[in-house]
């Protein structure tokens, strides 16, 4: 079966609605040197592995379970000279064995502990005394929701909220870095184009019915609420030393 995902990723160089800049500046945040050490949980085709280690020289260990990522990443690691800094490994997260890190990433991947709370008390005890958990995660904009809202239901809570959740779990949120609308529609129009060019390509495929009655309705929810309503932002909590 096709796999959706790798449809509508098929152009993204950063799976998440943030920029080249943002993630530059969460390596800077995060005080990154040659010398430091960062695993990346769901780490995707590696965009931010790549920008962090080119611009920063630290090395990274990426962990993720899809192949087509795993393949992607490696191939554009090798492309950019940088298989020495980034180690990439296919396995489940959930699943993988934690060493010790000067920061910990997940990037709008907490599903893969089952939420904001659970992501971070499983990747604080694999950070060093000092060092940042770091979650890429959805919120709500404006409350309360708009009754048709198709998607209402998701798990999120208001931006206050998200870092109150964080933060109940003992490390204090230090920096946040959201994502504008320039971000969003650059994320989600690359959705867009990919099915379609997908669509165009592989026509008789037997998912192509299904691929395009879920963009269709992607599409659509997010002109018509997502974009007003739905906020992401890299929330960056601190282990005291």
């Amino acid at each position: 079966m096709t796999w959706w995902y790798a449809v509508v990723e098929a152009r993204h160089e950063l799976q998440n609605p943030t920029s080249p800049e943002k993630i530059r500046e969460l390596g800077e945040r995060l005080d990154l040197r040659p010398d430091s050490h960062v695993l990346d949980i769901a780490s995707g085709k590696g965009g931010p592995a790549l920008l962090l280690a080119e611009t920063f020289g630290c090395r990274l260990t990426c962990v993720e379970r899809a192949p087509e990522f795993v393949a992607a990443a490696h191939e554009r690691s090798a492309a950019a000279g940088l298989t020495d800094r980034i180690e990439i490994v296919e396995a489940d997260a959930a699943a993988f064995e934690l060493g010790r890190y000067d920061a910990a990433l997940c990037l709008g991947a907490s599903f893969v502990y089952g939420g904001l709370a659970p992501t971070v008390d499983a990747l604080s005890p694999a950070v060093r005394p000092g060092g940042h958990v770091v979650v890429g995660e959805p919120f709500w904009r404006r409350l309360p929701l708009p009754g048709d809202y198709e998607e209402r239901n998701e798990p999120f809570t208001s931006f206050e909220g998200t870092v109150d959740v964080f933060e109940a779990t003992g490390l204090p949120v230090v920096s946040v870095i959201a994502s504008s609308d320039d971000d969003w529609d650059a994320y989600e129009t690359l959705h867009w184009q990919a099915v379609e060019d997908w669509l165009v390509a592989e026509p008789s495929d037997p998912d192509a019915d299904e691929i395009r009655s879920r963009h269709e309705h992607c599409k659509r929810v997010y002109l018509r609420h997502r974009r007003e309503h739905l906020g992401w932002a890299i929330f960056v909590g601190w282990k005291r030393p």
